[in-house]
């Protein structure tokens, strides 16, 4: 009965693995998303003949989809479903608004150190889990203990393959450094993205979505009868609900200043793209949870009254007072002529659109070139800062870690740029001193034999194995230890 466990925990795992890891061809070169993978269509037909996982079981419990369009219309997120099933080329982050949004999702990936010892202690191996890596989720749902950073990236287009194991991983778990209130609210926010995760949910548009806000504001007192929303008394008991510290820690501080901020533009039904994490937070502080507000068939909205209002003069007119505008600034674009007439610009474009677009000048700056890259300076540059990091991590104190391009580049501070293939000395010295892995397991095991030895503790298989971070029961493992063991005594 414990194999069987054990085998079904390890089909979910590998799978879990290759999904938030899943790279594919299609263009010469290799496209990654750790949060929406592509190609799953070509994936499943690669399954074994027997396995009966679906593509959509792989969206749905094995992706970020459910959370990150669980508030957008049916039509959309089919489309992204689309995208992730046959693959499109581009990035699916992007059309999600990532790069412009102002909620970002955490640029490592992250684990419970709780959860990571009780999947090392009863298999052997474990895997990454999807709500850790939900935006300022800050707890483990389970063990209640702060979520831990990993060297892993999890933003990056191309990425390397990284498995939650001792490499990046460990058991030490870290102080909770927030107080009550917050991890009370953050708690609450957890249970709701759980929600989002279940993928328990039917769409709904974006008009009832801001019909529902509209309702619960009006029960709240901060809207009139027929809907019209009380603005600043909303932004103010906002701002008593939510300390401004977690605010900031949930990317969402409130600029009272600015008459644009997000949380008066979040109840307008204004089409805007808006992040889950917001939404979460807006139905926190109406006392609502995700799953009642799913739930929620009937909403009323604004209550809007119907007047008809005549023009105060005809087309013609509006007309020969547009293009005099056009005529007496030559030169300036659309946005300068808006600035000018501006009411008038309005109407025109709203009720006028195709003589508009004749008439209108597109004038486009000339956008300034870039200089030129001395890439063999540049080259020179970038090959020190790469043996200097090396030497780093060498040198570093406590247990050590892999050289590889990933850690090359984070003890340096860049991004993906350093594998630009113009920097032939860089890359190449990258490769002549990536760490293959019985090389590093082997610098880990002395590592441990020489903390040991310092520490004045008998030097034994098990002490070593414990020490290095491979578990006590791995027999591969005790095999690489006693032969290093050997070398070193003999």
């Amino acid at each position: 009965k414990r194999q069987r466990r054990l085998d079904n925990y390890q089909n979910r795992m590998a799978l879990s693995q290759k999904i938030m890891h899943i790279c594919l061809d299609r263009t010469g070169f290799n496209t990654t998303s750790i949060f929406f993978p592509q190609y799953l269509q070509r994936l499943r037909k690669n399954l074994p003949p027997y396995s009966n996982v679906t593509v959509s079981e792989l969206i749905w419990n094995h992706t970020m989809f459910p959370f990150y369009t669980a508030f957008l219309s049916q039509e959309r997120s089919d489309s992204i479903h689309g995208m992730m099933v046959d693959g499109c080329g581009k990035s699916i982050e992007n059309s999600l608004g990532f790069s412009g949004g102002k909620v970002k999702p955490y640029n490592r990936l992250r684990y419970c150190p709780k959860c990571y010892a009780e999947d090392m202690d009863e298999f052997g191996e474990s895997f990454w889990r999807r709500l850790h890596q939900v935006p300022d989720v800050l707890y483990c749902p389970k063990h209640g203990v702060s979520l831990k950073s990993t060297i892993v990236p999890s933003t990056e287009k191309y990425a390397d393959y990284w498995c939650a194991d001792s490499d990046v991983c460990n058991t030490e778990v870290e102080d909770d450094i927030y107080d009550e209130r917050i991890k009370e609210l953050n708690q609450a926010y957890i249970r709701n993205a759980m929600f989002l995760m279940s993928g328990d949910y039917k769409k709904k548009e974006l008009h009832h979505i801001v019909d529902f806000y509209v309702d619960r504001l009006r029960e709240r007192g901060f809207a009139s009868a027929r809907g019209f929303i009380y603005v600043q008394d909303f932004v103010d008991e906002f701002l008593r609900f939510y300390p401004s510290d977690y605010l900031s820690l949930m990317q969402s501080d409130v600029n009272v200043n600015q008459k644009a901020n997000w949380l008066r533009l979040f109840v307008r039904n204004n089409g805007k793209n808006r992040s889950p994490l917001r939404h979460l937070l807006v139905l926190q502080f109406l006392g609502v949870s995700a799953e009642e507000f799913f739930h929620e068939q009937t909403t009323t909205g604004k209550i809007m009254a119907r007047v008809n209002h005549a023009p105060s003069f005809d087309l013609e007119q509006r007309r020969k007072a547009w293009l005099k505008i056009i005529e007496e600034n030559p030169g300036l674009n659309r946005s300068q002529l808006k600035e000018i007439g501006k009411g008038l610009h309005t109407w025109i474009y709203k009720h006028d659109r195709d003589w508009y677009e004749q008439v209108t000048p597109r004038i486009h700056k000339r956008k300034k070139r870039t200089p030129v890259i001395d890439w063999a300076k540049r080259d020179e540059e970038c090959l020190a800062l790469a043996k200097q990091a090396v030497e780093s991590i060498l040198n570093r104190e406590g247990k050590p870690i892999r050289v590889l391009p990933a850690t090359i580049r984070q003890e340096v501070g860049v991004r993906r740029w350093l594998d630009n293939p113009k920097l032939v000395r860089t890359r190449r010295f990258i490769q002549q001193v990536t760490e293959d892995i019985n090389s590093y397991r082997i610098r880990k095991i002395k590592w441990a034999i020489s903390e040991l030895e310092s520490e004045g503790l008998s030097v034994t298989v098990y002490k070593i194995q414990l020490r290095a971070g491979f578990g006590g029961n791995n027999k591969e493992m005790s095999e690489l230890v006693a032969r290093v063991m050997q070398g070193i005594y003999k």
